[in-house]
């Protein structure tokens, strides 16, 4: 699941390179002042404003303490209290304008990964991929609202509920397509 995230991000920062090299080509010498801007680019919101531990306790079984991450890095984590055999839990979000399907395409996907599209409330498209490496569960799953995608994935180690874990993640992504709704954001 990381490579398909990992994927993703290298794509969409080359695309960026691209674009500024394409912008850069076309300036000559009259080239205005930089205007001053922020040297860190704020967060749109942190995910765990729509999640919480007892939302992630009720979804898949695990007593976890919440990390929020930093205000330009909106990562928000359910790292169990009880360090083995509870699976972890992580939600991200990226702006991208494309939408899933092209996004979909950059990334890399396990040939023997499961995936579906399950229908998510509000939200414009989905998938789930499930995978099983060295005996653990590996569930990642994305929501797209406008030009948003959400991203919630899930590592689970043996003994798994692979049905159950599933479920919890599409309860993740409807939950955080339900707030990007309320928010505005992504339309």
């Amino acid at each position: 699941m990381v490579e398909v995230r990992g994927a993703l991000a290298t794509s969409l920062e080359t695309s960026g390179l691209l674009l500024a090299a394409l912008l850069l080509a076309g300036c000559g010498d009259d080239v205005a002042p930089r205007p001053d801007l922020p040297t860190e680019t704020p967060a749109l919101w942190n995910p765990c404003d729509a999640l919480d531990a007892a939302f992630i306790e009720r979804q898949f079984g695990t007593v976890a303490t919440e990390e929020a991450g930093e205000p330009t890095a909106p990562v928000c984590r359910f790292v169990p209290e009880e360090r083995t055999g509870q699976p972890v839990i992580e939600a991200n979000y990226l702006q991208f304008s494309g939408g899933l399907d092209q996004a979909w395409d950059t990334m890399g996907q396990p040939e023997d990964a499961d995936v579906d599209d399950p229908v998510i409330a509000g939200a414009d498209a989905a998938r789930v991929v499930v995978d099983v490496v060295k005996k653990q569960l590996y569930v990642t799953g994305f929501v797209q609202n406008g030009d948003l995608i959400q991203s919630v994935n899930v590592i689970a180690p043996a003994p798994y509920d692979q049905k159950g874990v599933v479920t919890g993640v599409e309860q993740v992504l409807t939950r955080l397509s339900a707030h990007a709704d309320r928010a505005g954001v992504g339309a």
